[in-house]
């Protein structure tokens, strides 16, 4: 196990989401960012001063946020609809149930500041909820990237995928686990630790905590296999195996 674990520099996930989805959109003008009233916390002001006719700010109304994201993908473009967790998955499940996970749009949900990341602002802006609320829906992707390499994978892939995707991302920093240049793969899970006395499944940014985790064990002479099980949905079942 890498020693920089111990003070490792941290990343924003938030910055490689909005520096990939930039790059990806120079490329590709049907690209485009739907948000509700989170510019700041998406990290979306580089994206609107490039671009400002291709982001959408429907104001803290997120019912209208996803359906607006369901519009713009069953007319051709690729809408990235960007939104706390919290907010996105609770106050608009009914439209991304039928909108977009039914109906199979090609709408990238992308949920910012999950888990517990808001810290004082309390449990209305936590989103402990999500993953159990969307893995219920059909024909959706759940993904949570670990790290900013992760990240930048899982949103080059969610754009050429044909299909409604769920991306949930935190505010929180985190180190570096996989190398630059990361190619994602739907459903495969990387194991970061090997170890043959237990093994922790982790994802998002309790991945470095379980590698933090699996080397205190190793002082003890318990040695932990720690699996980076980043796809939610479908889920690595041979890795689990």
């Amino acid at each position: 196990m890498s020693s920089n674990l111990v003070t490792p520099e941290l990343h924003d996930c938030r910055d490689a989401f909005t520096s990939t989805l930039e790059l990806l959109a120079e490329d590709d003008i049907n690209i485009v960012a739907v948000c509700n009233d989170s510019v700041g916390s998406s990290k979306l002001g580089k994206f609107k001063d490039k671009w400002p006719e291709r982001l959408i700010n429907v104001g803290i109304a997120e019912q209208n946020m996803v359906g607006v994201g369901a519009g713009l993908a069953n007319g051709g473009k690729i809408p990235f609809v960007c939104a706390a967790s919290c907010f996105l998955t609770a106050r608009a499940l009914e439209q991304i149930k039928v909108d977009v996970a039914y109906s199979e749009a090609n709408v990238k949900l992308c949920g910012i500041s999950s888990g517990m990341a808001y810290g004082e602002l309390g449990p209305t802006h936590h989103s402990i909820e999500d993953f159990a609320w969307l893995r219920a829906l059909p024909n959706l992707a759940i993904v949570a990237p670990a790290d900013r390499f992760e990240t930048e994978g899982a949103v080059k892939w969610a754009k050429t995928f044909k299909g409604p995707v769920f991306l949930r991302l935190s505010r929180i920093g985190v180190p570096d686990l996989l190398k630059k240049g990361h190619t994602f793969n739907l459903g495969k899970s990387d194991v970061l630790n090997e170890g043959t006395d237990l093994t922790i499944i982790a994802n998002g940014v309790l991945s470095h905590r379980a590698l933090l985790a699996a080397e205190t064990l190793a002082q003890k002479n318990i040695f932990t296999r720690v699996v980076n099980m980043s796809t939610v949905r479908p889920i690595d079942q041979e890795a689990i195996v």
